[in-house]
């Protein structure tokens, strides 16, 4: 299977709405990172995860073209995350398209791009939107913080190496993740990402 391939970039009208951007470095090599994205074991582990319960499905189709679709228990309700890969390029950068019907986003484009920097890697993730509700905006960053929080623990060994096992066991709050893994906007965005989600919109 050849990842290095590209999809025409085109970019819809309304992703120019917004975006937030995301970056962390992570003592693993790009490509250890990069793989994590396009594994359906490690996905669900990390992505899209938060307040939002264990994930029941994730599938991948790892090439330009696919689908990716993930299922979290959020609160009883299942909550879709679907979209196809629009660009992979490993090691250097990946992007894929977002729908999320709960939350109404339904045209998203998130850019994922890694780089070695002094023994380390850098990823930085962008997510463009159509949503322009400053909480809408503050919901993303904080769930883009986790995830990238939860992926630095799984490249570093402390999530443990039994993924299959600790879908249905480990349970992604503060408590699990250690200060040194946690960066500091998701100390800031715990209150608002770790509470219940009828209090969170109250």
């Amino acid at each position: 299977m050849n990842l290095s391939s590209t999809t025409e970039r085109t970019v819809s009208p309304t992703l120019r709405a917004a975006s937030v951007r995301v970056n962390r470095q992570i003592s693993a090599a790009p490509q250890r990172i990069f793989d994590a994205w396009l594994n359906a074991d490690e996905v669900r582990t990390f992505l899209f995860a938060g307040r939002i319960g264990d994930a029941i499905t994730s599938e991948i189709d790892a090439r330009v073209g696919g689908r990716f679709r993930i299922v979290r228990d959020g609160d009883g309700e299942d909550v879709e995350y679907s979209g196809n890969y629009l660009e992979i390029d490993r090691p250097r950068r990946l992007v894929f398209s977002l729908f999320v019907e709960k939350y109404a986003q339904r045209d998203d484009r998130v850019i994922v791009e890694f780089a070695p920097v002094e023994g380390q890697s850098l990823i930085v993730l962008t997510h463009e939107f159509s949503l322009r509700d400053p909480a809408e905006r503050s919901r993303i960053q904080c769930g883009w913080t986790r995830a990238l929080d939860v992926l630095v623990a799984l490249c570093n060994g402390a999530l443990g190496s039994r993924l299959s096992d600790q879908v249905s066991a480990f349970r992604l709050t503060p408590a699990r993740i250690g200060r040194s893994e946690r960066s500091v906007e998701a100390r800031r965005c715990e209150t608002l990402y770790w509470m219940p989600a009828n209090q969170a919109r109250s």
